[in-house]
């Protein structure tokens, strides 16, 4: 089991640390997204591209290395629950039910007794989305994996949802989401990641004809900044804006825009790809769960490493090409406090 005890300060990047009691008799219940690089077993599956991640691939994928990638992801994910395990832990690039069920049981993770809500998507490489919940927090009414089509029949990686009731009150709904990458380039490859969108907005449509004050968390890594036409699609905007409509969607990392800071570095330039976005619902205070308005990124030291060529740190990464690396993630985690 990996120890709770960690050396090393806490940062956050937005340097605003949320505790777990939101005030003086108030509940707080966590909820993290995180990219976690190619979280792969060592076995080949014969009906996905990951001969890569075996212990004769190219990257040579050892059990050792299997097993210091699953420690890892767990004190990452450990250290942005803070004084508590998170009860809500979306996650991206996993291969499959295996390595959660392993990520929740056989790491310090245990402790959480973690429901699973996963399925195995058409991504060529085999990575997936996932959810990871604590049951003595949340309890799962149901889920459903919604496919996102491209063209000439070409899928991507589905929308996982799930609904279910958050400290025994409260009905949220869960969008966990992995849009398109960027290969191509940006412009050319943005109407991919328009495309997933619109699932996701279709989707919180319809819910919300049936329940016009639904809650709703929708969490991921988008490839995208906070002002790209995809989350134009879902109809985003700045989670401090004065004014909240409980109809609305707004982005709490929206404030990370052109700041020195993010979830993710390229080229020694900070991006937020990975985004939390709630229903005005849960920012007005007044229907019982109560949403941060900022977004934190779990940027402490551990996760990171010094860029050469460039001033500052990045995310150190399992691998950088070929090259083993041994770190976390190409990623950082993010999270929000849902208090009540």
């Amino acid at each position: 089991m990996l120890s709770r005890s960690f050396a090393g300060a806490f940062i956050i990047v937005s340097c605003l640390i949320c505790g777990i009691a939101g005030g003086q008799g108030r509940v707080c219940f966590r909820v993290v997204f995180y990219n976690v690089e190619n979280l792969f077993d060592t076995r080949k599956d014969s009906v996905k591209a990951d001969g890569d991640f075996t212990p004769r691939g190219r990257l040579y994928w050892t059990k050792e290395r299997y097993s210091r990638k699953l420690l890892h992801i767990s004190r990452a994910l450990i250290e942005a629950g803070g004084a508590v395990l998170p009860s809500v832990i979306g996650l991206a690039e996993v291969e499959n039910r295996h390595v959660l069920a392993e990520l929740a049981g056989k790491t310090g993770l245990a402790d959480g007794d973690y429901g699973i809500v996963h399925a195995d998507s058409p991504d060529v490489r085999g990575i997936d989305v996932a959810l990871l919940y604590r049951k003595a927090d949340f309890k799962e009414l149901r889920s459903r994996f919604f496919p996102v089509e491209l063209e000439k029949g070409e899928r991507t990686r589905d929308i996982l949802y799930c609904e279910g009731v958050l400290g025994g009150s409260d009905t949220l709904h869960f969008f966990v989401c992995h849009f398109p990458s960027m290969r191509g380039g940006e412009a050319r490859s943005e109407w991919k990641r328009i495309k997933a969108a619109s699932v996701v907005k279709a989707k919180i449509d319809s819910i919300r004809l049936c329940h016009p004050e639904a809650k709703i968390v929708v969490m991921g890594d988008l490839n995208g900044k906070a002002n790209t036409r995809a989350q134009q699609v879902l109809n985003t905007e700045n989670a401090e804006k004065r004014a909240i409509v409980s109809s609305q969607l707004y982005n709490t990392g929206y404030y990370l825009l052109g700041k020195p800071c993010g979830s993710y570095r390229y080229r020694g330039e900070w991006q937020t790809l990975d985004h939390l976005i709630v229903s005005g619902t849960l920012l007005d205070g007044s229907r019982g769960l109560q949403s941060s308005v900022r977004m934190k990124v779990v940027a402490s030291d551990f996760l990171l490493e010094e860029e050469k060529g460039s001033y500052g740190k990045r995310p150190k990464p399992t691998y950088r090409g070929q090259r083993y690396i041994g770190g976390y993630s190409d990623h950082l985690p993010v999270f929000i406090d849902l208090q009540k």
